[in-house]
């Protein structure tokens, strides 16, 4: 058996892609992702205000604002997560480390903003 030495992240992105041609089936099955995905809350579009005390308690520095903007319930569920370390660790995990298939996964600079916030709370007791 042979073996072609390649990196992590390649060997990763290899396992996270969708076989060939599903992709495009998938796309084309009209409601496929609708089906699967839970249903908008109001709270997806929005701030909550335990996100917004959260926010305000961040350093300037770690603050995720692009994140805010463009995807506000991920902050509102790291701000209910956020009281709880395995929680909070989990969510980050869940985030950063996202094992479905077929995704892009987030733009690269929100992913930025999350990984710092990620560590910053890794620096924390709580």
């Amino acid at each position: 058996m042979e073996f072609e030495p390649c990196s992590i992240d390649s060997a990763r992105a290899s396992l996270d892609e969708l076989p060939s041609m599903v992709d495009v089936m998938v796309d084309k099955i009209p409601g496929y992702w609708e089906r699967r995905r839970r249903k908008q809350l109001p709270t997806d579009r929005a701030l909550t205000g335990r996100a917004m005390t959260l926010l305000s308690q961040l350093p300037e520095s770690v603050r995720p604002n692009t994140t805010v903007t463009r995807y506000p319930r991920i902050i509102n569920s790291l701000a209910g997560a956020w009281p709880d370390r395995k929680a909070r660790d989990r969510m980050f995990d869940s985030l950063l480390n996202d094992k479905r298939r077929g995704r892009r996964g987030f733009p690269i600079d929100v992913e930025k903003e999350l990984a710092t916030l990620c560590l910053y709370a890794s620096s924390l007791t709580s």
